[in-house]
């Protein structure tokens, strides 16, 4: 027999504090995660944040959503001239 002993799995207890997996309430843009600040309050967001982090994530889109739309363009008139679309005008 051999003289190591069989290490018992600890058991984990999982304690639900209300908080979700993805929890970023605690992180401040500009200091990084918030200490042992009891008394901070988020100032409310105006219109202009609400704007700018919309148009943000418009502008972040723009280029595939040209892309997409581009590539549907040209295989709606690949299909248009090769199943005959045209033979409608030119009887």
């Amino acid at each position: 027999m051999s003289d190591k002993k069989k290490k018992k799995n600890e058991k984990v207890k999982y304690i639900d504090d209300g908080r979700t997996i993805a929890d970023m309430s605690a992180f401040r843009k500009n200091s990084g995660f918030k200490t042992d600040d009891k008394n901070f309050v988020r100032p409310p967001s105006t219109a202009k944040d609400k704007w700018n982090t919309y148009w943000a994530a418009v502008r972040s889109m723009l280029v595939p959503m040209f892309i997409t739309l581009g590539v549907i363009t040209v295989i709606f008139f690949l299909a248009f001239v090769f199943l005959g679309g045209f033979e409608y005008y030119f009887q």
